[in-house]
Formats: C-alpha cells, sequence, structure tokens
C-alpha cells in the first residue's frame, strides 16, 4: 500500500473521530479512500523468491539403537535360557535394558550377558 494512501487514511480517520459532526464531504472522501485502500489490498503480493531445496536427511544405522526409532537388531538368544521369544525393552536411566518373557532374565542392551 502505498505512503500517501496511508497518510490519507489517517488523516481522514483523525477528522471523523474529532467531536461534532462530520460533514458531508469528509464522508463522501472517507467512502472514497476506503474503496480504493480496497482496491489497492486486493492485488496480490508478489511471492518472491522459491526458497532452496533441503537435502534429505541420510537413513539412520539400523543396527543402532536410536531412542524414539525401532530397535532392529539381529535375534540373540537369552543368555540365561537360551530363548528367542519377544522380549520386552525398557529404559533405566539412560540404558535399555532387555528382559526375557521365558526367565524373566534382564540384561543390558547390545550386551550378552
Amino acid at each position: 500500500m502505498s505512503s500517501e494512501l496511508v497518510y490519507r487514511m489517517r488523516t481522514c480517520a483523525a477528522a471523523l473521530a474529532s467531536n461534532g459532526e462530520p460533514p458531508l464531504i469528509l464522508l463522501r472522501d472517507a467512502a472514497d479512500l476506503l474503496i480504493e485502500a480496497s482496491n489497492v489490498m486486493d492485488v496480490p503480493e508478489p511471492l518472491g523468491e522459491p526458497m532452496e531445496t533441503l537435502s534429505p536427511r541420510p537413513a539412520p544405522n539400523p543396527s543402532v539403537a536410536t531412542w524414539g526409532g525401532s530397535l532392529n537388531a539381529t535375534v540373540q538368544p537369552c543368555p540365561s535360557c537360551g530363548a528367542i521369544d519377544a522380549r520386552t525393552v525398557h529404559r533405566s536411566g539412560r540404558k535399555l535394558l532387555v528382559t526375557c518373557p521365558t526367565c524373566t532374565h534382564q540384561w543390558e542392551y547390545g550386551r550378552a550377558a
């Protein structure tokens, strides 16, 4: 929007806000300013420069455990009973502990106890 139009709109608004009955010429000028301002605002602004394309992140190494990700590890038997059933994994501090469902033996993920 042009600065001249903005100044004219502010002057007209100040005159309308003053005490007393506004003259008819001021009301007509205010209507003309609203029409002109709406025409200026109706024209879309240019889109500008396109953003740069970001390169995709490298895929995480599936053999490394990550917080919030899945643990894709090779099946290792329980060090206590040798079972390879589905295990329960929970966090204890900064370590992941694996619990065997057969014998309830616990060991740290990534290590064979």
